[in-house]
């Protein structure tokens, strides 16, 4: 069977798969699009296609998955990146450009895979990273992001704040933060992604109040606080920050979809504002 054969009745999972049996881009596929697949080769892309059947995600699959334009290894035990989450990495970073020196402390908070502290260490090889998981499992993962990338994080195993003993200027999560209740969630995610990553209490509020509440002990005193949320979560996170930090500004963010997405909490900054970013 020849590749234009294939393609002609594949979807994007589908072609992400033959890209890597065959170990060519999408546009090559194109370019070599006559070419002949041996046995081998179609038969391992029917094997990938028969998993894809059964409800499983690509990227666990192929353990790869691309994160603001790298890629990253992924398992099941950590979460596939979305691209909120990369709009939440390039506007903390364009506020930390504005706002804060370059050589800062940032931590973030419930790492998984480690895409957001590896991507923020990427862009600027000043940033003291810590990054922190519950999850042993998840800290091997991106501990091997962190290798493949050659980013220096100090990740740390430990429930929030636990072992935490410095202070920071830049705090970034992409907490559990689905209602563990809904029934508003995608099948796929559901049964392939984990779950103590995905789900919290209190409506999905439950970590970014534990979050809150005793972070002032450990901020500096110029600080930016970033968080990724869920769409009908953000007057209710904002009214937490305020509770527990009401010195600070707290603007609520939309995605590419219109939808509330992120919270930025900005403390000891004079020019408190989110235009153009």
């Amino acid at each position: 069977m020849k590749i234009k054969d294939i393609l002609n009745d594949i979807n994007n999972e589908q072609k992400l798969a033959l890209e890597q049996v065959l170990n060519l881009s999408g546009p090559e596929l194109i370019v070599n699009k006559d070419r002949e697949l041996t046995k081998k080769e179609y038969k391992e892309y029917q094997n990938i296609n028969k998993k894809l059947e059964k409800g499983q995600s690509i990227q666990y699959i192929l353990k790869k998955a691309n994160f603001y334009g790298n890629e990253f290894y992924v398992n099941r035990n950590v979460l596939i990146p979305r691209p909120e989450t990369e709009e939440l990495v390039r506007i903390t970073n364009e506020l930390i450009k504005k706002h804060l020196k370059q050589e800062l402390n940032i931590l973030d908070i419930g790492t998984g895979s480690g895409i957001i502290a590896i991507t923020l260490k990427k862009l600027n090889n000043t940033y003291n990273v810590t990054a922190t998981d519950i999850s042993r499992k998840a800290i091997r993962v991106a501990q091997k992001n962190s290798k493949k990338h050659n980013a220096e994080i100090n990740f740390i195993k430990t429930d929030l704040y636990n072992g935490i003993n410095d202070k920071y200027d830049v705090i970034i999560s992409n907490p559990p933060y689905l209602d563990v209740n809904s029934i508003n969630i995608e099948e796929k995610v559901r049964k392939n992604e984990p779950h103590i990553a995905l789900f919290a209490k209190n409506e999905g509020l439950y970590y970014y109040d534990r979050i809150l509440q005793n972070i002032g002990k450990i901020l500096k005193n110029k600080y930016i606080i970033a968080f990724e949320i869920g769409e009908n979560q953000g007057l209710k996170i904002k009214n937490i920050a305020n509770k527990y930090l009401p010195k600070a500004k707290v603007f609520i963010k939309q995605d590419y979809n219109n939808h509330d997405r992120y919270v930025f909490i900005l403390g000891g900054i004079k020019d408190e504002k989110l235009k153009n970013i």
